[in-house]
C-alpha cells in the first residue's frame, strides 16, 4: 500500500495569518467566512427567486475553485499534488452544474429554482469534500450549503434560521482556528 500524502507534506502545515483588529486569523479561516458570506447571498438570491440566481450558483463555482486552490498553494507553498487536486476536484463540480444548466434546465426538465437547487448541492458536495481533504472550515461551507438547499426547498419560512447557523459557522470558524492553531503550538 502507497502513502498518498503529497511528498512534502509537513507535520503542522504551517499557516499564513493576518491580524485583524489586533487578532491573527488565519488566511484559510478568512476565506471560509467569506465563503460563507457569499452563500448566504446566494441563499437570498435564490430565495427571492431572482433572474440571476441560478447563474449565481455557476458564477460561485469558478470562485470557490479559486479560493480553495489557493489556500491549498498557501499551505504547501508549491504547485504539487493538493493544488493539482483542488483545481481538478473544482473542475468536476464546475461541469456537473453546468451539465445541470445546460441539459436539465434548457430542456424544460426543471424549474429555475430546482436548478439553483440542484446547482446549490452540487456546490454544497464541493465544499464538503474540499473541507475533507484541505481545510476543515471549508466543509463547514457545504454544510450550510446543505442545510440551506433543504430549508429553501422545503420550509421556506425557516431562512432566518440560516441566516443565523451561517453567523454561528463564521464564529465557530474563527473560534476554532484559533483553538488548533493554540492546540498545535
Amino acid at each position: 500500500m502507497t502513502d498518498d500524502l503529497p511528498a512534502r507534506f509537513p507535520d503542522t502545515p504551517t499557516e499564513r495569518t493576518a491580524t485583524i483588529a489586533g487578532v491573527p486569523i488565519t488566511i484559510a479561516a478568512m476565506f471560509a467566512v467569506a465563503m460563507i458570506v457569499l452563500a448566504l447571498m446566494g441563499a437570498g438570491a435564490t430565495l427571492a427567486n431572482v433572474s440571476w440566481a441560478e447563474r449565481y450558483w455557476l458564477w460561485l463555482v469558478p470562485v470557490f475553485g479559486v479560493i480553495c486552490t489557493l489556500a491549498a498553494w498557501m499551505r504547501t507553498g508549491t504547485l504539487d499534488r493538493t493544488v493539482i487536486r483542488q483545481v481538478l476536484h473544482w473542475l468536476a463540480v464546475g461541469v456537473a452544474i453546468a451539465i445541470d444548466f445546460s441539459f436539465f434546465r434548457r430542456s424544460g426538465e426543471q424549474t429555475s429554482i430546482t436548478t439553483s437547487l440542484s446547482s446549490m448541492l452540487l456546490l454544497a458536495l464541493g465544499c464538503l469534500l474540499a473541507g475533507i481533504h484541505l481545510e476543515w472550515s471549508f466543509a463547514l461551507v457545504g454544510l450550510l450549503l446543505l442545510a440551506t438547499a433543504i430549508v429553501i426547498a422545503v420550509a421556506q419560512e425557516y431562512m432566518a434560521l440560516v441566516i443565523v447557523l451561517g453567523l454561528l459557522l463564521i464564529a465557530v470558524v474563527l473560534i476554532g482556528q484559533h483553538l488548533v492553531r493554540k492546540w498545535m503550538a
